[in-house]
């Protein structure tokens, strides 16, 4: 099959699916300068944020809320990307 701009909407729900993973919600334990994550609980374990390396904003749509993003490295070296649901309140971490 043939895929073109017209059947690429339709494929994608699931290539989604396949590499998804569900945000975790998350403790955020520690905070710097009052809004920056400094360190945060996740499934029980203790992380602290060794670097934010970019920080964006997306706005929601269709009922969602609005989210801020954080791609952080943490002390132990492992990437991931912490969001906060502005409406809220909620942070959510994606390994």
């Amino acid at each position: 099959m043939m895929i073109t701009w017209r059947t690429a909407p339709l494929l994608r729900p699931q290539f989604a699916r396949q590499g998804h993973r569900p945000a975790d919600p998350v403790e955020l334990t520690e905070r710097r300068y009052g809004f920056l994550p400094a360190r945060f609980r996740a499934r029980g374990a203790l992380h602290r944020i060794a670097r934010i390396e970019r920080i964006w904003e997306v706005a929601g749509r269709g009922g969602h809320a609005d989210r801020r993003y954080f791609a952080v490295t943490c002390a132990d070296r492992r990437c991931c990307t912490l969001f906060q649901d502005l409406r809220a309140g909620t942070w959510h971490v994606q390994w």
